[in-house]
Order: C-alpha cells, then structure tokens, then sequence
C-alpha cells in the first residue's frame, strides 16, 4: 500500500499540470541541477536558448522568477522598445527580453567582470543582434568605483571604498538623455539605486515601465520613503513586493546585522 501511495504521488508529480508562462524546466531536471558544483562554468540549454552559468542555485531561481512567473513582463506600442537592463548578471533577463521584444533595442549593464564575460558569451552563442553590452556599473557620475567582485548576485559597489578591484562606473542620468521615450528600465544594483534614481529624477518622466530592487536597513526607511515620494510625482503606480524576507521576528530582531535588512521588488507602471 505505501509503494503503490508512492507511485501514484510520483504520477501526479509527474503529469501535474505545467505552468503556462515560460518553459517549465521540470522536477528531475532542478534536482540534477542542484547537485552541479557552483564553480566551474557550465551550460544548460533551453528549448529556445542555451544559458552558460555557474551557480545552480543562481540560474533556478532567477530562471522561474523571470521565465516562469514573467515578473519583467510589460505591453508596449512602440515599434522598437527601448529597454535597459542594469544590473544584468548573466543575462537571464536579458534573454528574457531578447525573446519576448525581439523588435527591441536593448542595453544591458553589467560591472562584474567575470560575470559580464558569461553574459557576453550568452548573447554570442544566441545570436542576439539587438543587445548592446557595457561592462559598466551605472552610478551618478562618470568615475570609477571601488566594487566588491563576487563573481555572483551579489557583487556590489563598495560604499567602504576600500576594495581593491576598480570598475568603471557611467552617470545613468545621461544615457537617459540619449532617448526620446525608454519602455522599460530594469534597476536590481545591488544597493545602488538610491543614489541612481535620484539623480536620474529628471528623466523619470520619459520612462513607461521601471522596475527597481530596493536594498536598504531598516535605519534608512526615510531613503525608502523618499524614493517612493519621487515615483509619485513622476507619475508612477506603484506596486511592491518582498523580494527577500530577512527578519522573522522583527520586533525582536530590530536589523540582519547585514547591508540590507529590507529588499523590496518595487513595480514601477503609468
């Protein structure tokens, strides 16, 4: 009676219903990819691309957040879409974008050095022709930036300015500058984005969809706050969600004792 319990689970596993968004990457497949090692480069190949990776965990999670739940989905009329992506990593959302806009025009950021090498060879071996890559961080002015190199999501600017690795760094602002009309402005930097944003107000009003990954402590809600009071003046709907659920029992806890005690998803629309 257990084995055949144990069947049956397995057949409704097996002949469960598939998400419709995106390719479904299968219960087997992530426990195979689970146990890969996260050092080493490797490749999967999807039914309409190949992703060269590194960590397992990395490419599961950012594949169903993007492909599967379609987070950076948007509509547009326009005939070329303009859309950045700062803070592309390997270039799973830019992927995504190159498939599903592919009459887009499309800039992708990314500073860490080793990282941007996977995201340009995944744009070479796709064959993407629309996809413009800068190996760059975005920032409020044209400097170079002391940057903390994990090879990984976590890679960051190093707002201690004592890393020894140095990247270079554009005024976001700027490259804005440059478009009549930007449909969709992806902004996960890693801490970043108070800075950005801000000094980015001006230009907001050119921009139909924006999404932005807010990193923050909890000593620093009045950042959250003043970020939010922009969005609204410049026209946004705002609708957020919890990217990371770090504290359990806040009144306890008070702060992580990390970077970021709060990670907010913040879904920009007009």
């Amino acid at each position: 009676m257990i084995i055949t319990n144990i069947l049956k689970g397995i057949g409704k596993r097996l002949l469960k219903k598939q998400p419709k968004k995106g390719q479904h990457m299968g219960w087997f497949t992530e426990k195979l990819l689970k146990h890969k090692d996260d050092q080493l480069p490797k490749q999967y190949n999807f039914s309409k691309f190949v992703l060269n990776y590194i960590r397992p965990y990395e490419l599961i999670k950012t594949y169903k957040e993007i492909f599967i739940t379609e987070i950076y989905k948007f509509s547009t009329n326009s005939t070329h879409p303009v859309i950045l992506d700062c803070g592309a990593n390997i270039g799973i959302s830019t992927i995504y974008f190159a498939i599903n806009y592919p009459s887009s025009n499309i800039h992708a950021f990314e500073p860490d050095e080793n990282i941007f090498k996977l995201l340009k060879q995944n744009v070479i071996d796709n064959k993407f022709s629309n996809i413009y890559l800068y190996n760059d961080a975005v920032w409020n002015e044209n400097c170079k930036l002391s940057f903390s190199d994990k090879s990984s999501e976590a890679s960051q600017i190093d707002s201690t300015g004592t890393s020894a690795t140095k990247v270079n760094a554009i005024r976001l602002s700027l490259f804005l500058a440059k478009f009549d009309k930007i449909d969709f402005l992806k902004m996960d930097i890693e801490g970043a984005e108070f800075n950005v944003i801000m000094d980015c107000a001006s230009q907001l009003n050119k921009i139909e969809n924006l999404f932005l990954e807010y990193h923050g402590t909890v000593e620093e809600t009045k950042n959250l706050q003043i970020i939010l009071d922009l969005l609204n003046m410049s026209g946004f709907k705002v609708y957020i969600k919890m990217a990371a659920d770090n504290l359990e029992m806040p009144f306890i806890q008070k702060s992580t004792g990390t970077p970021f005690d709060v990670q907010l998803n913040i879904f920009c629309y007009k």
